[in-house]
């Protein structure tokens, strides 16, 4: 039998097992596309095919990263495949649309969780190996099977059935002291020196207690204090309409909370979230809410959306083209090959690359892609 990755999952909704499922994953995807490149190239190209081909990259690009480079890393093979001219990697793998597509969502996904992300979830754990098994599923390769049972066991976390409940043990009636209890150092970290009046960007865990009052989202897109029955629109700065579509476009689960400085938080995905504020934003934030599921690129000076190919500009109304077109030049003076740009539901337009996050560009829903925004 010869040599095999064994993939590992998360066991909960925690930073460490998401973390933990993620890395595994794309480990796993890397070695797999390391091992059937060998196989693909080093019959024509020799056994010395990888170093060779990075010489001569660094030789033919002058801005080609020359750093020791991984074969199992694909944050550089994938980049190779999007964008080099004649690259090696086309005979591995074939150069389809579709592979494309889902060749720079995997990126996208990287950047973001390396660059962006303050705690991911399970729950973007679930895209990223969605993706992974997609690229598995269309390329053959042995990947996308663990890929789907990593999704199958997030899932599962997500609906309580995992980890399995155990019935509980009789109490032994003498239980034995742990003899290195004493002499292993704590495992938590203490929080309680953070000024809890000090809030989060928007988006991230709320941090400190759940205030008592309690807010509601009608069907009509009132905000009422349940309390009360009174309406909140008279405490909401600038257009109350935006603030709550901007408040439940993360389909916060059940009742809202404000505190008293107009912080609005709410269960997103089972956690703790600050949704944003009843007031004026903080000046400041780089990223305010929640990423959109989408991903998009530039294109001969235009930004397009990476599943329809369509160009933002001509997607919206001719009132509003103006605005499209000036986002457009914003993302384009600054994006670069292997950059990824994203927006959040606040309509925050991010790019983000190996420096961390840059926010380029405020768009709106009449200024964005139709529907992308909610």
């Amino acid at each position: 039998m010869g040599e095999t990755f064994v993939m590992e999952y998360p066991e909960r909704n925690t930073y460490g097992e998401v973390m933990k499922g993620y890395f595994s994953l794309m480990r796993g995807f890397g070695v797999e596309f390391a091992y059937r490149s060998d196989r693909a190239l080093a019959p024509t190209h020799g056994v010395r095919w990888f170093s060779e081909y990075v010489e001569r990259r660094n030789a033919q690009d002058p801005t080609h990263v020359k750093r020791r480079q991984s074969s199992a890393d694909p944050s550089f093979f994938l980049k190779e495949f999007l964008h080099a001219p004649e690259t090696v990697y086309r005979d591995v793998i074939p150069n389809t649309g579709d592979l494309r597509v889902l060749a720079k969502k995997i990126m996208d996904v990287r950047n973001t969780w390396l660059h962006f992300s303050e705690e991911p979830s399970v729950l973007q754990l679930r895209e990223a190996a969605e993706y992974i098994r997609g690229f598995g599923m269309k390329t053959s390769m042995g990947v996308e099977a663990p890929a789907a049972r990593m999704i199958k066991r997030i899932d599962r976390i997500r609906t309580g059935q995992y980890p399995p409940v155990v019935p509980a043990q009789p109490t032994p009636k003498s239980p034995q002291p742990d003899a290195d209890a004493g002499d292993e150092p704590p495992s938590e970290i203490p929080l309680a020196s953070i000024e809890q009046s000090s809030r989060p960007p928007i988006g991230a865990r709320w941090r400190g207690d759940i205030p008592q009052r309690r807010v509601r989202v009608t069907k009509t897109r009132d905000v009422v204090d349940i309390a009360t029955g009174a309406s909140l629109r008279g405490e909401l700065a600038g257009d109350a309409s935006e603030k709550v579509r901007q408040w439940t476009t993360a389909r916060p689960l059940g009742d809202l909370w404000v505190d008293d400085d107009g912080a609005v938080g709410g269960f997103v995905e089972g956690q703790e979230r600050l949704l944003g504020y009843t007031g004026v934003d903080p000046e400041g934030e780089t990223a305010r809410g929640f990423l959109v599921r989408r991903f998009y690129e530039v294109r001969d000076g235009h930004l397009v959306d990476l599943d329809s190919g369509s160009v933002l500009a001509d997607t919206v109304g001719q009132e509003v083209a103006g605005e499209a077109r000036g986002i457009e030049d914003a993302v384009a003076d600054v994006a670069d090959l292997g950059g990824t740009i994203r927006v959040t539901n606040y309509g925050d337009v991010l790019y983000i690359d190996e420096q961390g996050a840059t926010r380029v560009a405020v768009a709106t829903p009449k200024t964005w892609f139709p529907g992308h925004l909610g």
